[in-house]
């Protein structure tokens, strides 16, 4: 145990030569002091959001404010870069960009180096500010413009994904402004079944396997959300769905049926290991998606309940059964 603990330390006091280092730690050594104008650091509020002030809360600019940003990422920057969008990465864009400051590529490295990630993509990012310096190019730089990484994907997908729900909920308060109490209340009720439904089924019902699954998840939630309020939108014109009442039987059936093959299909592809035929998707999961599931249908119907009263329950559930039927025979292929 003490050789053991030796060989340790006298691993860590090792220096470590040029060839064990990334290219770009010699490169960033070049940025490490360039002077950051005090002017531009000011004061900022505790709670204030740089990701917002910098993009807008819809993310194509309502309420950005360039120097509340700068003061904000500087403020982050002091507490520890708590989030990809503040702190150093916000002031690289910003310096980069001469967003409400003079465009410095040099202190723009700075915070490049600063914010690392990936070896490949600090490398990208300091090739990037060298293009923009030169003039090759003439956009400007972003930080989810040069990923590398599965889980920088995740957090880009997250951003886009985050800016794409304000538009829809903008789109689902107009879509109600002339409803009763009752109708809202129901809408958000659905709405919250709905959450807890696709929060489920984006990470129990897609494969997670992989550095990307960040972004995997994003994306099965962003489908089933827009789904959903394209629903809503196409049945406040009149549209119903083509189902009958008395398809809701046989509906249901078929349902009860997906669901046997697809956890028979799981639980025969699971293996020994972390990941199985199917990668991380496992029937506990499909059987908690379920449950959440079956709270979401019968939200569904209370809601249309208030505000499509002439279209029977069984219609409601029919619809929903059968499109619940296809998603889980494509978990598995079943």
């Amino acid at each position: 145990m003490r050789l053991a603990l030796g060989l340790l330390l006298v691993f860590l006091a090792a220096p470590i030569s040029a060839a064990d280092q990334w290219p770009y730690e010699t490169e960033c050594r070049k940025w490490a002091d360039v002077a950051i104008p005090q002017q531009d650091i000011g004061t900022a509020p505790t709670d204030c959001d740089t990701r917002s002030l910098y993009y807008g809360e819809d993310g194509h600019g309502r309420g950005r404010d360039d120097a509340a940003a700068r003061r904000c990422a500087y403020r982050a920057r002091a507490a520890g870069d708590a989030d990809a969008f503040d702190g150093s990465g916000a002031l690289m864009m910003l310096y980069a960009n001469g967003r409400g400051v003079a465009r410095n590529i040099p202190l723009a490295k700075r915070f490049a180096c600063e914010y690392e990630g990936a070896p490949a993509e600090v490398e990208s990012r300091l090739e990037h500010l060298d293009a923009i310096a030169s003039g090759k190019d003439k956009a400007s730089l972003d930080i989810c413009d040069d990923i590398t990484s599965g889980m920088m994907g995740g957090v880009c997908a997250r951003r886009n994904a985050d800016f794409a729900r304000v538009i829809r909920s903008e789109r689902r308060d107009a879509l109600q402004a002339s409803w009763t109490p009752a109708q809202r209340a129901a809408l958000a009720a659905l709405l919250k079944a709905a959450d807890a439904y696709f929060e489920s089924a984006s990470y129990n019902e897609e494969d997670m396997s992989g550095t990307a699954h960040g972004a995997f998840a994003v994306e099965a939630y962003e489908r089933l959300d827009i789904a959903l309020l394209r629903d809503v939108e196409r049945f406040e014109t009149g549209i119903r769905p083509d189902e009958k009442a008395a398809d809701f039987p046989a509906a249901d059936k078929a349902l009860n049926a997906a669901y046997r093959r697809t956890l028979a299909a799981l639980d025969a592809g699971k293996g020994d290991g972390a990941f199985g035929e199917y990668g991380t998707i496992r029937s506990e999961g499909v059987r908690e998606t379920e449950r959440l599931w079956l709270r979401y249908r019968d939200a569904w119907v209370a809601f249309a309940a208030t505000r499509y009263p002439d279209t029977a329950a069984d219609i409601w559930r029919a619809w929903l059964s059968r499109v619940r039927a296809k998603a889980l025979s494509e978990i598995a292929r079943s």
